[in-house]
């Protein structure tokens, strides 16, 4: 079986959510399954075998650029693949994370809103990329703030999003 499992980085930390997404990966890929674990806004660190991409889907600067600043919400692909490569981000994560709660509660909400969040261009991309892949048979949202995503998803791939 061909599942899409996507998974929330936590920066530079170990991340309970990040350690149980890529065992249950590890075990679904040892029991046969041919699984695709895409992290979104940071690459995944783990203490065992990582086994997700490496490339990073709404990197965690390009998604707090277009929540604060409109102009990144058109900027080109291109421009993006600067500040999204997990080195950069890596690199970022590690000096400048902070959680402001304002920020993060308007973030948070504009992530679960999808396609009409300031994050569009973030799943246009997702999208886009999923498009070039072989489909999966279904694909895996392991979260509920992730949600914003399924609607796209299923509507792009016309598969089940669990």
């Amino acid at each position: 079986m061909k599942i899409l499992y996507i998974t929330a980085g936590a920066a530079d930390m170990y991340c309970g959510s990040c350690l149980a997404d890529n065992a249950l990966a590890r075990e679904l890929m040892a029991q046969g399954h041919e699984v695709t674990l895409l992290p979104l806004y940071t690459p995944t660190r783990t203490d065992e075998p990582n086994v997700s991409q490496q490339r990073v889907f709404f990197g965690g600067i390009s998604v707090y650029l277009e929540q604060r600043l409109p102009l990144f919400r058109k900027s080109p692909w291109f421009l993006d693949r600067l500040w999204d490569s997990p080195s950069v981000i890596k690199a970022a994560s590690s000096r400048w994370v902070r959680t402001d709660p304002r920020l993060l509660g308007e973030l948070t909400v504009s992530v679960l809103r999808g396609e009409d969040g300031f994050q569009r261009k973030e799943i246009l991309k997702l999208l886009h990329w999923l498009s070039r892949e072989a489909p999966p048979e279904f694909v895996n949202l392991p979260n509920s703030l992730l949600i914003g995503l399924a609607r796209p998803i299923k509507k792009s791939l016309n598969r089940p999003v669990v």
